[in-house]
């Protein structure tokens, strides 16, 4: 009976630790995809902010394409835009 105690709080030790790199994992993964999204958030909040005001801030006229392509044009912007694409592709590589 003692056996099975011990061998069940390290099942579930390693299952506690497994899930906390996970999660850092993800966490890790979610700030750098919201660094390319919005390079100057800080929280998700200030992402969808910039997002917002870079899409027309929700104006009924649609999005403010002039402000986007003008955006598109900046070479920073144009070199998250390739290792995004690069990380596509690269992802879509390992599903094969």
């Amino acid at each position: 009976m003692n056996y099975w105690i011990i061998a069940s709080w390290v099942f579930v030790a390693i299952f506690t630790a497994v899930n906390i790199f996970v999660f850092l994992k993800l966490k890790q993964a979610s700030e750098q995809m919201m660094k390319m999204v919005a390079p100057g958030a800080n929280n998700i909040q200030e992402a969808m902010g910039q997002m917002q005001s870079m899409m027309g801030g929700g104006k009924s006229g649609g999005p403010n394409l002039q402000a986007l392509m003008s955006q598109m044009n900046n070479p920073n912007m144009q070199a998250q835009m390739k290792q995004a694409m690069d990380m596509l592709a690269k992802m879509q590589q390992k599903k094969r």
